[in-house]
């Protein structure tokens, strides 16, 4: 385990880092130490790809990124994010579409640690709810799909608890489809 001076070190070259980029925006951050291993992050940095005037782009990512246990043993940052929402913005029907919100873990082949239960992957929806009412979009949707239906309950229970509609087209195979309308 990493020493709290460290994640500190982390936070702030992460932070820096994406303020630092012009195609980035932070959304939130929380920088506090956490008071336990268990439990939802109290130190991560929420940011953005999103433009609401870049008209080249449709697609876009929410990530998520906490310093814990995300350093290295000399000191450096594993990974620029451990959940991350990508989602489609169709300018034509004022509709946002979520096309991945994976956050790392035991499915992906990207994980190196098991970020489940710390609340990375609802700050991620949290914050894009928010930026769908900052642009004005009227509708989000999305398909889920879950390897087991323990992960088929916890993204009904994530997604419904954001005020998401959430479908299940197939419980046995995990396959569901969520709506959100904000306008």
């Amino acid at each position: 385990m990493s020493s709290q001076a460290e994640y500190d070190q982390i936070y702030a070259k992460r932070l820096a880092a994406i303020e630092k980029e012009p195609t980035l925006t932070v959304l939130s951050s929380m920088n506090q130490p956490r008071a336990n291993d268990a439990g939802p992050a109290t130190q991560y940095i929420v940011y953005t790809d999103f433009k609401q005037d870049a008209q080249k782009h449709n697609s876009y990512t929410i990530s998520v990124f906490t310093p814990y246990e995300n350093v290295d043993k000399y000191g450096h940052a594993k990974a620029d994010f451990q959940s991350q929402l990508l989602f489609d913005w169709d300018r034509w029907r004022n509709n946002a579409h979520i096309t991945v919100l994976e956050t790392l873990g035991s499915e992906s082949r990207l994980a190196f640690y098991d970020f489940q239960n710390m609340g990375l992957a609802q700050l991620a929806i949290k914050a894009f709810v928010n930026l769908a009412k900052k642009a004005d979009i009227a509708t989000i949707d999305g398909n889920i799909s879950s390897f087991d239906k323990e992960n088929f309950a916890k993204l009904n229970h994530i997604f419904t608890k954001h005020g998401f509609t959430f479908a299940t087209l197939n419980e046995a195979e995990g396959i569901g489809r969520i709506q959100l309308t904000l306008a």
